[in-house]
């Protein structure tokens, strides 16, 4: 198989690996070397990607793609598989549901052509989330048992599918069992190089206690989630924590925190283009607006909410999922 720079510098120190990356790009051009240059582009890809520039990760996932179409063979396969893997979480979330899903088909396909168990748990994740996005959360919840059962995933791997269990049984509201996964993927994650997702562990903690009433206990983890996503330039992470913040601060009747929360979420959301994100935080501010009797400005941001949700609706195509749903 094809040995990528790094097995962990995309994310662990994205911009060094980012200046390697561009030099093996520059070296395997000069030597019209296909395969490297496929390897090149996918690890500046994923660096870009990291580095919160999505636009410029999607093109050189993409000329990755290109120049491991020329190819045949399992390096090859690999190579265009991870490309996939990486445009479909691009799509994603910018809401382009129909692409992120034709993507990760594509890359379950190769992946299981190469035998590559990581990419097919990655695969498999993606997938649910789109089953997720159809308030489909069951069928998610087995495409990732499907995930967690293959043989050769890495812990970091498996503390992504577990956190993604877990959002899946947030969508169910069963906040009792998240707390037993949050559990599992904790250690996962402790064992993992740079312990990614602890930002997001401590938000999916603050959601299951926030489920079962422990609002204090939540709004510890949001505030440990926050340092976390502050200290990493943990973009999308910030702006997720950043929503919950507000939510819980309505709940504990705090408006002038929560309006300060999902206003800070909102800017943030609005840089990235995280659509569905977005029309969280509108249908946020909207109950807030109406809470403080300011029908006006909750009526603008209702229709932002609608607007972003058409968006989301426009990037889905339920025939295209139908065989997951089963």
């Amino acid at each position: 198989m094809v040995q990528l720079i790094e097995d962990n510098g995309w994310y662990l120190t994205p911009q060094q690996q980012l200046r390697q990356a561009e030099v093996a790009i520059g070296r395997a051009a000069d030597a019209a070397d296909p395969l490297a240059l496929a390897g090149g582009l996918l690890d500046a890809g994923r660096c870009l990607e990291a580095l919160w520039q999505p636009q410029q990760a999607l093109h050189a996932f993409e000329e990755a793609q290109s120049a491991a179409a020329r190819l045949d063979g399992p390096q090859a396969g690999q190579l265009r598989c991870h490309a996939r893997l990486g445009s479909a979480a691009i799509h994603y979330a910018h809401a382009d549901y129909a692409r992120a899903l034709g993507d990760w088909g594509q890359a379950l396909t190769l992946a299981d052509a190469v035998h590559d168990p990581v990419a097919q748990g990655e695969a498999l994740v993606g997938i649910g989330r789109i089953c997720q996005v159809w308030n489909r959360a069951d069928a998610a919840l087995g495409l990732q048992q499907r995930a967690l059962a293959l043989p050769g995933l890495d812990a970091r791997m498996q503390a992504m599918v577990a956190l993604n269990v877990v959002s899946n049984l947030n969508a169910l509201h069963r906040h009792h069992e998240m707390l037993g996964q949050l559990a599992e993927a904790r250690a996962l994650i402790d064992a993992t190089p740079g312990t990614p997702f602890l930002a997001e562990w401590h938000v999916y903690c603050a959601l299951a206690h926030a489920g079962i009433g422990t609002l204090q206990i939540s709004r510890r983890h949001l505030d440990a989630a926050l340092a976390l996503a502050d200290g990493a330039n943990n973009h999308w992470a910030r702006a997720f924590c950043l929503l919950e913040t507000g939510k819980l601060a309505m709940r504990a009747h705090q408006p002038v925190v929560a309006r300060q929360a999902l206003e800070q979420a909102l800017e943030i959301a609005e840089a990235l283009g995280l659509v569905h994100t977005l029309k969280d935080i509108h249908q946020a501010l909207t109950q807030l607006c109406e809470q403080q009797g300011n029908v006006a400005e909750a009526f603008e941001h209702h229709k932002l909410f609608h607007q972003y949700y058409a968006w989301a609706q426009q990037g889905m195509q339920h025939s295209l999922l139908s065989d997951w749903l089963q």
